[in-house]
C-alpha cells in the first residue's frame, strides 16, 4: 500500500474477526491496536469470551483461503499444529433423509479440521507477528465517543480502571455490536433494522479418542428430516488424534445429561453410523452443552450514514446459526474484502470515508449466500421463528433437484462443494451449465 490511511486503528474483540481485520489493516495503518476483554492465553486453551468454543467449528475452504492470503503460511501452520485434512467430499460422509449419502468424490477442495482455541491460536501467532500491531488483553471496551475527526474508545482493565484511545478507524468485532449501537444511541441516530430468525438450537458435544477405531471417512454428518425429527449429528476431528461428537436439536427442550442418553439419542438419528462410531467410546470429559437462540443480521449495510471511522464486521454485523459452520469463515472472507477495498480507495481524497461506503455496500453480497443456505434450511422446521425469505418453498424445490443431480452428476456435485465451501458465489448453482443440468436430472428422475 502507497500510503497510511491514518496514525491508528482500533478493532473491539480478538476473535476471528477481529485479528483477521487486524491483519487486513496493517499495511495501511502506522498502528493497529486490538482490545479484548479476555486474558488471551499462551497455549492452546478455551477462553472465557468464546463459551461455544468447546464443541465444534469448522474453517470452510473459503476461509482457510482468506486466511492464507491475509496471512501467508497460515494453512501451513494450522495443519503442522495439528489440524486434520479432510477432502471434500472423498473424506466426507454427508448423511442426508432425501438422497441418502452423497457420493464420496473428490471435489478439488480441503478442510483443515481443528477445535476453534487451535485455529484462533495460530491466527493470534500470524497476528502477534506483525510488527505494527498490538493485542492488548484484559481491555474490556465501555463505550466508542463521537467526535468529528477521531473517535475515541473508552475501556477499562479487569482491576476497573479506564482508559482511552483515539483511533482514525474503529472495527467493532466485539460480537453483538454493542459499542457501535451504543454510539448510534448517544448520537440520536436510526439504529439498523434486523432479520432476526429464532432458530432455539441446543448442541451437545463430547470429545472422544478413537484410538485404533478406523472408518473410511474422516467426517460424517447425519441429516433428518425436519418433517419427523429435529434432531442432527456430527463427527469431525480435530488435533491430537481426537473427535468431536456433537447431537443439535431444533427447538429442543430436552438434552442429553449424560453419555448414556446422548448413546440413545444418537440411535434416534436417521442412520446408526453415528451411534455405531461412538458406542464403545466413553468421552474422558463428560458432555459440553451450548444453546444458540437466533441467527440476527444487523443490517449497517442499509444504513444511510454512520460515524465517521466506525466499521462493525463479523458477528457484530451478522451471526449465523453455528450448526452451518459458516461464522469464521465468513469473518475471514469480510477481512479480504477489507484488504481488497483499502487497496482500491487507497488514493482517495478521504480514503476513510471511502472504506466505509466500500466496504458497507458490498459485504450484504458476502452475507446473503451463506445467509440463505442458512436460513432456507432452519425454516424446514416447523418450530423456527421469524418471516421466511421469499419464495421459500419455490427454494426447497430446487433444493430437492439439486441434491437429486449431486447424486448423479460430478460436475453439480463439485459446483455444489465450492458454493457451500463458500469458494464460489452462489450464482454459479444458477449458472446456464449447472442449471441445465439440474433440470436434467429432474426429468430423468420424473420420467
Amino acid at each position: 500500500m502507497s500510503r497510511h490511511f491514518g496514525q491508528r486503528a482500533v478493532v473491539i474483540g480478538a476473535g476471528i474477526g477481529g485479528l483477521s481485520a487486524a491483519g487486513a489493516l496493517s499495511s495501511a495503518f502506522q498502528e493497529v491496536v486490538i482490545l479484548e476483554r479476555d486474558v488471551l492465553p499462551a497455549s492452546i486453551m478455551s477462553r472465557a469470551g468464546v463459551p461455544q468454543d468447546r464443541h465444534p467449528h469448522l474453517l470452510l475452504a473459503g476461509g482457510l483461503q482468506a486466511l492464507d492470503s491475509l496471512f501467508p503460511g497460515f494453512a501451513q501452520d494450522l495443519g503442522a499444529a495439528g489440524a486434520v485434512p479432510v477432502n471434500v467430499f472423498k473424506d466426507v460422509q454427508y448423511e442426508r433423509p432425501d438422497v441418502g449419502a452423497l457420493p464420496r468424490r473428490d471435489c478439488g477442495t480441503s478442510l483443515l479440521c481443528g477445535s476453534r482455541p487451535l485455529i484462533e491460536h495460530t491466527l493470534r501467532r500470524k497476528v502477534t507477528a506483525i510488527a505494527n500491531v498490538k493485542v492488548q488483553s484484559q481491555s474490556r471496551v465501555t463505550e466508542i465517543v463521537p467526535a468529528a475527526t477521531r473517535p475515541m474508545v473508552k475501556f477499562e482493565n479487569d482491576a476497573g480502571v479506564g482508559a482511552a484511545i483515539e483511533a482514525d478507524l474503529v472495527v467493532d468485532a466485539s460480537g453483538r455490536g454493542a459499542p457501535t449501537l451504543g454510539l448510534l444511541d448517544v448520537l440520536g441516530w436510526e439504529r439498523p433494522q434486523e432479520t432476526v430468525v429464532g432458530v432455539d438450537i441446543s448442541y451437545t458435544t463430547a470429545v472422544l479418542r478413537p484410538g485404533r477405531t478406523s472408518f473410511d471417512w474422516q467426517n460424517l454428518v447425519t441429516l433428518p428430516d425436519p418433517a419427523t425429527s429435529a434432531t442432527a449429528g456430527l463427527i469431525i476431528p480435530l488435533e491430537g488424534g481426537r473427535w468431536f461428537t456433537s447431537i443439535s436439536h431444533h427447538g429442543a427442550t430436552n438434552r442429553p445429561g449424560t453419555w448414556e442418553d446422548y448413546l440413545a439419542a444418537a440411535r434416534q438419528l436417521k442412520t446408526p453410523a453415528i451411534y455405531n462410531a461412538v458406542y464403545k467410546l466413553l468421552p474422558p470429559g463428560g458432555l459440553r452443552h451450548f444453546v444458540f437462540d437466533a441467527s440476527r443480521w444487523r443490517h449497517f449495510e442499509r444504513l444511510k450514514r454512520l460515524p465517521r471511522g466506525i466499521l462493525p464486521v463479523a458477528d457484530s454485523l451478522c451471526r449465523f446459526n453455528p450448526v452451518y459452520g459458516q461464522g469464521m469463515t465468513v469473518a475471514a472472507r469480510e477481512a479480504k474484502l477489507l484488504r481488497e477495498i483499502l487497496d482500491r480507495v487507497a488514493g482517495e481524497a478521504d480514503p476513510i470515508e471511502a472504506l466505509q461506503a466500500g466496504f458497507m455496500s458490498e459485504v450484504g453480497a458476502l452475507l446473503q449466500a451463506p445467509w440463505n443456505m442458512g436460513v432456507n434450511a432452519d425454516f424446514a422446521y416447523p418450530t423456527t421463528r421469524g418471516q421466511r425469505p421469499e419464495r421459500y418453498e419455490e427454494s426447497r424445490q430446487f433444493e430437492a433437484a439439486l441434491f437429486r443431480a449431486v447424486v448423479a452428476d460430478p460436475v453439480v456435485q463439485r459446483a455444489f462443494s465450492d458454493v457451500v465451501q463458500l469458494m464460489e458465489p452462489f450464482d454459479l448453482i444458477n449458472s446456464p451449465d449447472i442449471r441445465q443440468r439440474i433440470e436434467a436430472h429432474s426429468l430423468a428422475q420424473n420420467a
